[in-house]
């Protein structure tokens, strides 16, 4: 099982730039926010195979900010408690960005924390100005972050499925844990449900790279790429 320095190796050499190695400051020390922001980095590097621009930002001091900062726990996209990072993309002329752990307001007025978010670029620049909780209209992707050590129950699926639901219409929205278990895979197997991974990790190369592969091809066929 990968551990929290196998996470943290694996962001850094993902989030570095050529010629300058990035320097996380993750708020709390857990496999499971390393986990979170190893999927985001993940998310970048779909951006980046679909032909993609991406921008690592704080929102205090802009672009590539050293240390690059994890929240350590659900927060407001528009909070400047800390230099919160988050990725400014742009993919065929949309601009969308990718955040770790943000509030969101759902279709019933229920406010629910995302693991890692895609979410409209102007949208977000207007929520950073207003200080208010986004709602989901503008809402591209969500995705379910969990690193367990025990076994997985289907109380955890039930419970994103119902966080998709109030969500209204997402491009990308998949359910990834380090573990496995059938009955959690059986259903997601039922109709619409969001798309599963298991048994990823920086240690499985091969789970990570067929998770890539799913997000550059959502994003792919969202904005007609060939």
């Amino acid at each position: 099982m990968a551990s929290f320095q196998d996470l943290v190796q694996a962001v850094t050499g993902l989030l570095s730039a050529r010629g300058a190695a990035a320097v996380l400051q993750l708020n709390s020390q857990t496999r499971e926010r390393a986990f979170e922001a190893y999927i985001f980095s993940l998310v970048l590097r779909a951006v980046r195979n679909a032909g993609g621009t991406v921008t690592v930002v704080g929102i205090q001091s802009g672009p590539n900010p050293k240390p690059i900062v994890f929240r350590g726990g659900p927060g407001e996209m528009s909070s400047h408690a800390q230099n919160f990072a988050f990725a400014q993309c742009v993919l065929s002329g949309r601009s969308f960005e990718v955040h770790v752990d943000v509030q969101y307001q759902g279709t019933s007025g229920a406010t629910h924390e995302i693991d890692v978010s895609i979410f409209d670029g102007d949208r977000a620049r207007a929520i950073r100005f207003s200080g208010a909780i986004p709602g989901v209209r503008h809402l591209f992707g969500a995705i379910e972050c969990k690193f367990y050590d025990s076994a997985l129950g289907t109380a955890l699926g039930r419970a994103f499925v119902g966080l998709v639901n109030d969500c209204g219409t997402l491009r990308v929205n998949s359910f990834v844990t380090n573990g496995q278990s059938t009955g959690l895979a059986r259903y997601f197997s039922h109709g619409r449900r969001p798309q599963p991974f298991f048994d990823l990790s920086p240690l499985r190369p091969g789970t990570a790279n067929r998770f890539v592969g799913h997000v550059e091809q959502v994003f792919r066929k969202w904005l007609g790429i060939v």
